[in-house]
């Protein structure tokens, strides 16, 4: 087989490396890639708030109704209640695309400091397989020996790492320096936590006492459907205050979101800090407890 001449050999040279410069994948952003996880877990979670929110203000519709009317109709009171919640139900919407902003935000970190195999090692064989035909000037043996040839490709390994390591670094440091931005959607997603969907599990909970007060008075007529309805009264009660305990954990998580972009902003030329290290795992924890409390966003059972 002919073998390539020097002097082509050492034209492509050039432009071998610089493709290698474009590949690779560096190996040190786990602490990013671990805030993307948590940041996806966190907005997970956050979901069942929006579609919760306009059930809370359905069943507090009913149950105004439940009290109030002579006669209930169930079929026409969940119509009326849905009406009545619209605007509510409409604003999730909307807040919901805050939630997506955020999760699009860990997403794209994720992203950018994903761990896959490198994608250069196909082009370093090429440039491998190029180098070990060169000759010396004279024809003889060739140019690089084993020894050298070896040295040259770790090299050219390592150039690629760095250069695409800065790539990395460079948008990462882009996307953390909206940091303001992230705080405000973040913050947003907070105060609709506390002042909505907090606000109407505490209001469930003041209209189970007046029910309680209703069955109370009937108990001495129907007894088994009085402690029937007291159960399921209670099991209700203690479904909404788990679900209260959601809301601290999600405002807790947020705080500790907004601490660890913070962190990583100031220390990713240094992921390997140990203060980022303490902050993204006071980031986990906060985020692993909000995903047991979340089992309570479901319906209370016997």
């Amino acid at each position: 087989m002919q073998r390539p001449s020097n002097t082509c050999l050492f034209f492509l040279l050039p432009g071998a490396i610089a493709s290698l410069l474009l590949g690779g994948c560096a190996t040190d952003l786990a602490p990013v890639r671990t805030f993307a996880e948590q940041t996806q877990k966190m907005s997970v979670h956050f979901e069942p708030m929006l579609a919760g929110g306009v059930h809370s203000c359905m069943d507090k519709a009913m149950r105004k109704r439940l009290i109030l009317a002579e006669r209930f109709d169930a079929q026409a009171s969940e119509q009326a209640a849905r009406a009545d919640c619209a605007t509510i139900a409409q604003a999730s919407a909307s807040v919901a695309s805050l939630n997506d902003v955020l999760l699009r935000f860990a997403h794209t970190l994720a992203a950018l400091a994903g761990d896959k195999l490198p994608v250069y090692k196909e082009e370093l064989g090429e440039l491998g397989d190029a180098l070990s035909g060169l000759a010396q000037p004279d024809g003889g043996a060739p140019l690089l020996d084993a020894g050298r040839l070896d040295k040259v490709m770790k090299l050219s390994e390592h150039l690629s790492r760095l250069a695409t390591q800065r790539l990395q670094k460079s948008a990462l440091r882009e996307l953390l320096d909206e940091q303001e931005a992230i705080d405000i959607v973040s913050n947003a997603l907070k105060e609709y936590a506390q002042r909505s969907y907090r606000a109407g599990l505490q209001d469930e909970l003041r209209d189970l006492d007046l029910l309680r007060g209703a069955v109370d008075k009937s108990a001495p007529r129907e007894p088994l459907a009085a402690n029937y309805i007291r159960t399921r009264l209670y099991l209700e009660g203690r479904q909404l205050k788990e679900r209260e305990k959601i809301v601290a954990a999600y405002v807790a998580a947020v705080d500790a979101l907004q601490a660890s972009v913070a962190a990583l902003r100031s220390n990713l030329e240094h992921l390997q800090a140990p203060e980022l290290e303490r902050q993204l795992a006071q980031f986990s924890r906060h985020v692993d407890t909000l995903q047991k409390q979340a089992v309570f966003y479901g319906a209370a059972r016997w």
